[in-house]
């Protein structure tokens, strides 16, 4: 049986990944990348948790190295990250001032209070979903287009903070699909992929059978 390994850290909602998955990967808790053994690992960043904590976890495990590298070389094996998992790839977050990001992604995230009039938002619920017009489209990659097209399948999610599109960041960048939701008419970035990367703002583990497919199919 394939690999995973799912990175523990607190706060996290690692009990929801290994559930949705432990029936077709082994999966394997750690929290260093001494302890993996794969030379092409499949890795997983499971979602919530505080930006701060989460960016310094990784920072302290000596993380950055090896993520950039499945990020940026095809042959470095696969990841997947969600929600805060994805945001701390980023450059920075309004959820902890003054603390970079791994500067992976070339995206800002911001309290959503920046696309509602009332200071205590959560973007929570099932959304839709839609691929960026230009560049790389979600069926480009293999991957079923239903699941951003069928009303039934949109994801689920739950969080505070997000980044809207940047079409200078996906210029530079445009050998990836990116996904949007939209909140009070502005594009909010839903997703970025690769062949061997999948960030997610949503979660795709909370998100019924076709999203739980979805990830089984990556990292096959």
């Amino acid at each position: 049986m394939k690999k995973i390994y799912l990175l523990n850290i607190e706060g996290t909602n690692t009990a929801n990944v290994k559930y949705a998955l432990e029936n077709n990967f082994h999966i394997e808790l750690i929290l260093s990348p001494l302890q993996i053994e794969d030379e092409e690992p499949n890795i997983i960043l499971p979602g919530n948790g505080s930006f701060g904590y989460y960016v310094s976890f990784l920072k302290k495990n000596n993380w950055i190295s090896k993520l950039s590298s499945i990020i940026n070389d095809k042959k470095g094996g696969k990841l997947f990250s969600i929600c805060s998992g994805f945001q701390v790839l980023g450059i920075s977050s309004e959820e902890s001032k003054g603390v970079d990001g791994l500067k992976i992604i070339d995206f800002n995230f911001k309290n959503l209070k920046n696309y509602f009039e009332s200071p205590l938002i959560i973007n929570i619920g099932r959304k839709n979903i839609s691929n960026i017009e230009t560049g790389i489209q979600f069926k480009d990659l293999g991957f079923n287009e239903d699941l951003i097209k069928k009303f039934s399948m949109r994801p689920y999610f739950v969080h505070g903070f997000a980044s809207e599109i940047d079409y200078k960041s996906i210029a530079r960048y445009p050998e990836y699909c990116y996904l949007f939701t939209e909140i009070n008419k502005r594009k909010i970035l839903a997703g970025m992929f690769s062949e061997n990367f999948s960030g997610t703002q949503f979660h795709p583990e909370l998100s019924g059978s076709e999203w739980k497919d979805f990830m089984i199919r990556f990292f096959k």
